[in-house]
């Protein structure tokens, strides 16, 4: 058994001779208001107005942009204006933030973060992480002019231990 395959979804029927529904239903709205202009006003300012009932009519009608009518256009630009939106650029959760592990009991647990050298290792890659995620690029004189950075691990009256960036200000 064989079907017919419907070909011009897009197009509309022409109803009414060389119009579509939809776009008689402007012109006819746009005509009733230029009868109604016809008593009401004064001649000059008649024409004025029907010219411009009539075009947003017909454009309203027949334009399409992007293949998709004007009056869906017109529409989403009302509700772009109408309703902004804010947009927050929020970073995609990392498995390392997921299972962050802080240097205090890293420090207490023994094994791995006891040492001096795995702590310092462990905020160079966060912050390298941090960078390559949001797309820091450091220029060559930059580069050059990094001064080395200093950790020094302390230990609170506590006795938790913790690494901090030692700054020099000389």
């Amino acid at each position: 058994m064989q079907f017919q395959v419907p070909q011009f979804i897009e197009s509309e029927d022409k109803i009414i001779g060389p119009l579509t529904i939809r776009q008689f239903i402007y012109v006819g709205i746009a005509g009733a208001f230029c009868f109604v202009l016809y008593f009401m006003v004064e001649p000059w300012l008649f024409v004025l107005l029907s010219v411009i009932f009539v075009g947003t009519a017909l454009a309203l009608g027949v334009v399409r942009v992007s293949g998709r009518p004007l009056t869906h256009v017109v529409r989403a630009a009302f509700s772009f204006y109408w309703n902004p939106q804010l947009y927050l650029w929020q970073p995609k959760q990392t498995s390392l933030d997921r299972h962050k592990v802080s240097l205090e009991t890293l420090a207490i647990g023994g094994g791995i973060g006891n040492n001096r050298e795995d702590v310092i290792a462990q905020g160079a890659l966060r912050s390298a992480w941090q960078k390559l995620q949001t797309g820091n690029k450091m220029s060559n004189q930059q580069f050059f002019n990094k001064t080395d950075e200093r950790y020094q691990i302390y230990q609170k009256l506590a006795g938790d231990r913790q690494a901090a960036r030692r700054i020099d200000y000389r």
